[in-house]
């Protein structure tokens, strides 16, 4: 049943696991479930406070802003990768090295390279 919980939940769960003798299962699962509540609603008041500060007033004009974040944590990300292969371009093996684990990443494969070799 913790498994299902969020990695926070799942410390707590973890370390109130010894109590579970003292109160019993039904109020340790009680205990447990209404962090778990509290966890998902601090977190979805998170996201609702963002909307408020970017100025979103309503469902429709979220589902518009979090499109528009992703696509621009995906170009962050893009020029990220453009900053290390200008880093790795002086070496042309470190280079090739490192567009195949690009490569790799694209694809959905795990790179066989982890680590790029400077020469």
């Amino acid at each position: 049943l913790e498994r299902c919980y969020p990695k926070e939940v799942q410390e707590l769960y973890d370390v109130m696991r010894r109590f579970a003798r003292v109160v019993g299962p039904t109020e340790h699962d009680k205990f447990i479930e209404s962090h778990a509540l509290e966890f998902e609603l601090r977190r979805e008041i998170r996201r609702l406070q963002e909307y408020r500060k970017a100025g979103i007033k309503s469902f429709c004009s979220a589902k518009v802003y979090e499109r528009v974040k992703r696509i621009r944590e995906d170009e962050r990300r893009k020029r990220t990768m453009l900053n290390d292969v200008l880093q790795y371009i002086q070496d042309g093996r470190a280079c090739q090295q490192w567009l195949s684990k690009q490569a790799a990443i694209d694809a959905g494969v795990t790179p066989a390279v982890t680590t790029i070799t400077v020469s």
